[in-house]
């Protein structure tokens, strides 16, 4: 088999996926549930922690920043290889050495000190980082441009759902059975996830979906990474995601420690609220693939258009979210706030892969996605850790409205891509390889 085209007996472009395809892409999406679920079970147990090990939250801001630096740098080297050998033995090894510390999380034996809590933490974040770029090159394979927006939505989908399963597992759970409990039940379900997949999965053909089928080698090392780099397309979406993410990864981990201490909300009413943000952005995923879908059959720069407008009008709410608290306004009132904020949100989660697949050639979207990955990671990485700067140099409130202010230049990196692709069409209205990099 060619390292770059992998077997030339799966369906060419045009055709259905077949049954098989479908049941590796609903296990790809599984698997990923569970993944990010142990990516935020932290955010939930910061007091537990803090009380157990006796460490201050800053400590712990430090522990989740390794566990996704971990992610981040596990995510290139995994984007670099999967242009270059099996997808699918590449995800198997990813998963599985990704969960078994996590599962060892979950027994008090193993996690009797912070520093043996730490380095289970940062070992899990080898799976967290590397599913990303194998997932989305296989479904770049799965799926026509015409409708990698839909499928990458359901891999957003299956985000979403993690990392509102990940709090839920130890917000509701933590009281009456002790924090490690929510580890376990979030690692053990992908062991049997992949013996499946192992079985069912199998590897499509490079490029199988694209207009022009033919797949080039990959080039060498530096060499692909300067490909990458050059399309100017890649660049605006490392950087909508360099500012994007550090939003996410301070509300993400802070946001249920933030209801408790500021807004005065209870463990449970506090997780609710973040589980309905999860929830808006669940229901925004899907509405919003669709719709990215539909806008890029028209008109292919529309769709980061849609993003950039989409993440500047959720600021709005988020902004809401954070300045009520249950003494002032009712909880009845911050729930629909909150429903509308992940709806809003999501407008770009849903459209991002679909951009960098669609923009990128088949034997470089590894390499690709791996960079992505790196830059979307960066805030989720430094979130725990400038959440706790950010508080204790100007409080809780005004630290969390500097982070959501980092989505400005993010919407506007979204506009000034839109701006790049309607400039790319006009020049060159006859090629129909929108994944083509400009030279």
């Amino acid at each position: 088999m060619d390292v770059a085209t992998g077997s030339a007996s799966e369906s060419p472009r045009g055709s259905s996926m077949s049954g098989r395809e479908w049941c590796t892409f609903v296990l790809l999406i599984l698997m990923y549930v569970f993944l990010m679920a142990d990516s935020r079970l932290m955010s939930a147990i910061v007091p537990e922690l803090s009380a157990e090990y006796g460490v201050s939250k800053q400590a712990l801001g430090l522990v989740g920043t390794a566990f996704v630096l971990t992610g981040a740098v596990t995510a290139l080297a995994v984007g670099f290889w999967c242009d270059r050998w099996s997808r699918k033995k590449l995800l198997l090894i990813t998963v599985v050495v990704g969960e078994i510390p996590c599962l060892l999380t979950g027994f008090e034996c193993f996690t009797s000190s912070f520093a043996a809590f730490t380095v289970l933490r940062m070992l899990t974040g080898i799976g967290m980082g590397g599913i990303g770029p194998i997932t989305y090159s296989l479904v770049a394979d799965y799926f026509r441009e015409e409708h990698r927006a839909k499928a990458a939505a359901g891999i957003t989908v299956a985000w979403a759902v993690g990392i509102l399963m990940g709090p839920s597992l130890a917000g509701y759970l933590t009281n009456s059975y002790g924090w490690r409990l929510g580890f376990l039940l979030a690692a053990a379900p992908n062991f049997p996830l992949a013996l499946l997949f192992a079985r069912v999965a199998k590897e499509p053909r490079r490029g199988a979906r694209d207009p022009a089928p033919k797949v080039k080698r990959p080039a060498s090392g530096a060499g692909n990474w300067r490909r990458v780099l050059a399309n100017r397309v890649n660049v605006a979406m490392y950087v909508q995601g360099l500012f994007g993410a550090i939003p996410w990864g301070i509300t993400g981990f802070w946001a249920i420690y933030y209801f408790e201490t500021v807004s005065g909300m209870s463990k449970a009413n506090a997780t609710s609220l973040q589980n309905l943000v999860g929830l808006g952005a669940i229901l925004g995923t899907v509405a919003f693939g669709v719709l990215g879908d539909r806008l890029h059959r028209r008109r292919p720069s529309r769709v980061p258009l849609m993003c950039g407008v989409g993440v500047l009008i959720g600021i709005l709410p988020f902004l809401t979210l954070f300045r009520w608290s249950v003494q002032t306004t009712s909880l009845a009132l911050l729930l629909p706030i909150a429903l509308l904020a992940g709806f809003i949100a999501a407008c770009a989660g849903a459209n991002i892969k679909a951009i960098v697949m669609n923009n990128n050639a088949p034997e470089q979207r590894g390499a690709a996605f791996g960079v992505l990955s790196l830059t979307d990671s960066i805030g989720p990485g430094l979130g725990p850790l400038l959440g706790a700067m950010f508080f204790e140099w100007w409080g809780m409130r005004a630290g969390m409205n500097f982070a959501i202010a980092w989505w400005v230049p993010c919407g506007f990196a979204f506009i000034i891509c839109a701006l790049m692709l309607e400039r790319r069409r006009r020049n060159s209205m006859s090629v129909r390889c929108s994944w083509a990099v400009p030279t």
